[in-house]
């Protein structure tokens, strides 16, 4: 091993080494709240936020240059799916890019629902470029308080 230089040479792995490089690997392909990320680099991907209340689901997605027609929105067997496509104006050609990071194409992203939802009293909102989808909970996901009577 002398012949290679130092900065070349590999160090042992120890148990702690394999544990990390494990736990990276099973990291990378978690996606928090069942996130499915659909599309490659270079793909136009929207970003989603998932909230709650007591009594709905609550679902943001960023559209940026979309309109609620370019969108369709679906909720089957406790996912929901958005999906449409972001379309390109037309190329000029007498332009030079000197830089394009604005992204087209279809595009499609699924979430789990952590909760059973009632899809029939879903509602749905586009306003600047923000979808907000309202998804009431089902009444047997509801939490209710029981109230306890005395047996005199």
């Amino acid at each position: 091993m002398a012949d290679v230089p130092a900065r070349r040479r590999r160090r042992a792995l120890t148990p702690f080494d394999l544990l990390r490089d494990e736990m990276s690997q099973w990291f990378d392909h978690l996606h928090p709240w069942g996130l499915e990320r659909l599309g490659s680099e270079g793909e136009f991907v929207p970003s989603i936020e998932l909230s709650e209340t007591d009594t709905e689901l609550h679902v943001k997605a960023e559209l940026p240059g979309l309109s609620p027609d370019d969108v369709e929105i679906e909720v089957s067997d406790g996912v929901l799916t958005i999906r449409g496509e972001k379309r390109e104006v037309t190329e000029q050609k007498d332009k030079r890019y000197h830089h394009r990071e604005v992204v087209y194409g279809s595009f499609q992203r699924s979430i789990s629902l952590p909760i059973d939802v009632k899809p029939e009293d879903a509602s749905a909102n586009f306003d600047k470029g923000v979808l907000t989808v309202v998804l009431p909970k089902d009444e047997k996901a509801l939490h209710r308080k029981i109230e306890i009577s005395s047996g005199d």
